[in-house]
């Protein structure tokens, strides 16, 4: 046999390798494709997951799905009459969703048993404000690539875009989500980055200071340069809370408020509440034995009000938390969502709500703990607060028999919170409050008043309050104390 035999020999072996292998990854692929389609069937159920259908190509094939989300009817009018009128039933949006899937096992010119790009195509039923509201805004599309090893990775892209008008107003850049899991479905990864999002509402919140008739303030959000890690440990059914950690920063955190200004009248210039930048947060979700815990952390800089902040630190624990209430919270959840809102049941009735009663108990039971620090530095002095609580025990099940969760809870947990305030920030909390800066003298005489009454003590530089609530009783800075309002 001779050379061009031989490579024309191993050519044609190739290429037909080749498309056999395209031909049962495709099966695969369509295998696949119905087991996740099965399973989010079983999930969304059939109100949600209308019809859905799949056609299988050589090289590539295209599955299509429906779904159907029906809005919640508005609440009862009143006709002219003053009779009221039962509203009717909002009309069912539908949003078709194409997948688009290459075969393997070089997909997309890669090394993979298939990719599946998802976008959303067409959304129907939608009312004109709906349209309207949401006309500048692109769908997300969705990569998933399942590699030849069984593990995936997931690609997110969210474009720019704002939804809103007036005084409602929301915008974002570009968002990139990126997400990796490993073969058996226990370890997943991933990062992502949102360049800038923010908000502009109206606030619409009763102040007894501004008249009926005023423009409403304006309330402005926004969030710079976030960017973020995260690993988590899928065991034992748990989702909403697996053990893992994540960290991340932010580049700019800011919220500002302005005073509503009438028709053709020029607006005033933005107040500015809260500006932080430098951030950068951590959380760790840890598991032993039945129980789940978290730390949370974040420390940055910037201002609150008038006042600059040097340095900002937050340290917050959460402890002994059930791992079986955890996975009732999550089956309710699941029937929440389900929940058809058209349906004739009691509240009480619903399988949600049976499966948030049955966590209660062992969340109780478990004697969950909380714990919080803040920290700041203003003009060279550090500041801190901490509060708390925990259960000690569980509860009086006679009291919780009878609805008293106050005092069963408030007869079984232990509550402690504490301060060091630098005294040289009284002036500068006095104005940030609006008020003038009180003089040396009156500080002085407010200070040995309250020391006086056991409610601070002087430390050098620093005033400091600890109480302690606990068995009925409350010690305030190391003396007894009477129960507030009154309690015995």
């Amino acid at each position: 046999m001779n050379k061009k035999t031989v490579w024309g020999t191993a050519a044609v072996v190739l290429v037909a390798g080749y498309g056999a292998a395209t031909w049962y990854m495709g099966e695969r692929a369509r295998s696949s494709y119905q087991e996740a389609m099965n399973d989010m069937g079983k999930l969304l159920g059939p109100e949600v997951l209308v019809s859905q259908q799949y056609t299988k190509g050589f090289w590539s094939s295209q599955g299509k799905l429906v779904l159907q989300w029906t809005p919640p009817a508005s609440e009862d009018e009143q006709d002219a009459s003053g009779a009221t009128a039962t509203a009717a039933a909002q009309p069912a949006i539908r949003f078709t969703v194409e997948n688009t899937v290459r075969h393997g096992p070089l997909a997309g010119w890669r090394p993979a048993a298939a990719i599946v790009e998802t976008r959303l195509i067409a959304v129907e039923g939608a009312d004109d404000h709906v349209r309207k509201t949401f006309a500048k805004v692109s769908a997300p599309t969705l990569t998933t690539v399942r590699h030849l090893t069984g593990s995936h990775d997931f690609a997110l892209a969210l474009p720019a875009g704002e939804v809103g008008e007036g005084e409602e107003l929301v915008r974002w850049q570009s968002l990139a989500y990126r997400m990796k899991v490993n073969a058996g479905a226990s370890r997943v990864h991933g990062d992502f980055d949102w360049p800038e999002f923010t908000m502009d509402v109206a606030d619409k919140s009763e102040d007894d200071d501004r008249p009926a008739a005023a423009p409403a303030q304006r309330l402005a959000f926004a969030l710079q340069g976030m960017k973020g890690e995260f690993k988590v440990q899928l065991e034992d059914g748990l989702w909403l809370l697996a053990p893992g950690s994540g960290k991340g920063t932010i580049g700019k955190l800011a919220i500002t408020r302005a005073a509503g200004a009438a028709p053709g009248v020029a607006p005033a210039a933005p107040e500015p509440m809260v500006a932080l930048r430098d951030l950068s947060y951590g959380v760790t979700i840890a598991r032993n034995g039945a129980h789940l815990g978290w730390v949370t952390t974040m420390q940055g800089k910037g201002s609150v009000g008038p006042v600059a902040l040097e340095s900002l630190e937050l340290n917050e624990t959460v402890s002994r938390i059930d791992v079986e209430a955890v996975k009732l919270v999550q089956k309710a959840l699941l029937d929440a969502y389900k929940t058809d809102p058209s349906t004739a049941v009691a509240a009480v009735e619903a399988p949600w709500i049976a499966s948030l009663m049955d966590a209660v108990p062992k969340f109780v039971a478990a004697l969950p703990a909380y714990a919080m620090k803040l920290s700041a530095k203003v003009d060279g002095e550090q500041g801190e607060l901490e509060y708390g609580a925990e259960l000690k025990r569980v509860p009086d099940a006679v009291q919780i028999t009878e609805g008293a969760w106050g005092p069963a809870l408030l007869k079984s947990s232990a509550v402690h919170a504490s301060m060091r305030l630098p005294k040289a920030w009284l002036p500068r909390l006095a104005q940030a409050a609006g008020q003038q800066a009180p003089k040396p003298e009156d500080i002085n005489a407010l200070v040995g008043m309250a020391e006086a009454q056991g409610y601070i003590r002087q430390e050098a530089a620093h005033l400091t309050s600890a109480v302690r609530m606990e068995d009925g009783k409350v010690v305030l800075n190391g003396k007894a104390a009477d129960l507030p309002f009154g309690r015995k």
